[in-house]
């Protein structure tokens, strides 16, 4: 189970990097995100992050309709792919783009804190 648990971590540091860089550079140059490489990395990236995550609640015996802080996260998993698509594919000004860029790295950061505190509410005293 460490090493499911070392992919997975893996895979969410290369995820959030990744996404974050296609962003960057998206804003200097539109036509980076529409590369094959670059949608072939970020596919392989997120299956193995995606695979990993869900080898790990198997392993656990977690599941998300029994563990609230798991389907919390779930939950923000959806936001951040519906953003990343408005930031990536969908958004059609600049402006909308990079706010959803940003919304999508917030977003990512909360799971992030949800999944070490176990709370669904990482911020709740």
């Amino acid at each position: 189970m460490e090493t499911v648990k070392l992919v997975h971590i893996t895979a969410v540091l290369l995820s959030i990097l990744f996404f974050a860089g296609r962003g960057a550079v998206m804003f200097y140059d539109a036509t980076f995100v529409g590369k094959r490489w670059v949608r072939r990395v970020a596919e392989s990236i997120d299956t193995v992050l995606l695979f990993s995550g869900i080898t790990l609640a198997w392993l656990t015996e977690q599941l998300p309709w029994h563990d609230a802080w798991l389907g919390a996260k779930l939950s923000l998993l959806l936001l951040y792919i519906l953003l990343g698509m408005v930031a990536f594919h969908w958004g059609k000004r600049l402006a909308v783009k990079m706010s959803a860029w940003v919304a999508a790295i917030v977003v990512y950061a909360g799971m992030v804190f949800i999944a070490l505190s176990r709370s669904p509410w990482p911020f709740a005293s």
